[in-house]
């Protein structure tokens, strides 16, 4: 019983936390109405949300017979559901720009945008940690 619960707890936490990581990460590279926006008023709520969810798959797994596998579980779902949402938002990015650059007439900013396309993932999670540390 503890397990089906456990499972139905993680598999909320990493869905709902890698659309909130998703979110976080686009909104930082600048494309804000990419997000909702209830998430734009309010986005502590979704980190409780989140972190309830994490919370009470901890609590449910200390009551699971099968403490290796959960253990391995909520890691897996903890770093996952991060890297997931940030390279969501890295392609949702990359398309976004894609579409810019295609109906962009000036030569010079379509340069720009295609420099903004060849940027690697690091380099793109530079420029979101540079957002959240300044605030931009």
């Amino acid at each position: 019983m503890y397990d089906i619960i456990f499972f139905v707890l993680v598999i909320l936490y990493t869905l709902v936390s890698a659309k909130v990581d998703e979110w976080i990460t686009i909104s930082a590279l600048g494309f804000k109405m990419e997000t909702p926006e209830m998430f734009l008023k309010h986005p502590r709520y979704y980190d409780v949300i989140r972190s309830a969810l994490f919370l009470s798959a901890i609590a449910v797994f200390f009551a699971m017979s099968t403490k290796y596998a959960g253990g391995g579980i909520i890691a897996l779902a903890w770093f996952g559901a991060g890297w997931v949402g940030r390279k969501k938002a890295f392609k949702n990015y990359r398309q976004i720009i894609r579409e810019m650059k295609f109906h962009e007439e000036d030569k010079e900013q379509r340069a720009k945008y295609e420099s903004e396309l060849n940027k690697t993932d690091q380099e793109l999670m530079e420029m979101v940690q540079t957002s959240m540390k300044y605030g931009l």
